[in-house]
C-alpha cells in the first residue's frame, strides 16, 4: 500500500511541475499571442499593421524586443523567452 501511495504521489508531483513549454516556431507564437490583435496576415485589427509598409516594420530589432517584452500603449507585455521573442520577430519579418 505504501508503494502505491508513493507512486501516486510521484506521478502527481511530476504532472504539476509547472514546467513552461516553449513554443518552437515563430508562426506558432505569432498565431497564439499576436494574431488576435495584429491579424493573421499582419494587416492589423485592434493593434497596428505589421506589414512591410507599416511604421512598425521600419523599427529596429531592439525596438521590437522592447515592445514585445515591455508592452506599449494598450498592448500588454508578453511573457516570452528571449528565444521566443527572436522567433516571432524572425517570423514577422519573413512575411515581408
Amino acid at each position: 500500500m505504501k508503494k502505491i501511495i508513493f507512486l501516486l504521489f510521484g506521478i502527481f508531483i511530476s504532472c504539476s511541475s509547472g514546467e513552461v513549454v516553449e513554443l518552437t516556431s515563430g508562426e506558432e507564437i505569432y498565431t497564439s499571442r499576436c494574431s488576435a490583435c495584429h491579424g493573421s496576415d499582419l494587416s492589423g485589427r485592434v493593434g497596428p499593421s505589421l506589414k512591410a509598409d507599416s511604421k512598425a516594420a521600419q523599427m529596429s530589432d531592439s525596438y521590437w524586443v522592447q515592445t514585445i517584452t515591455k508592452g506599449m500603449g494598450s498592448m500588454p507585455a508578453q511573457r516570452l523567452s528571449d528565444n521566443e521573442v527572436d522567433l516571432v520577430i524572425e517570423y514577422i519579418k519573413s512575411q515581408y
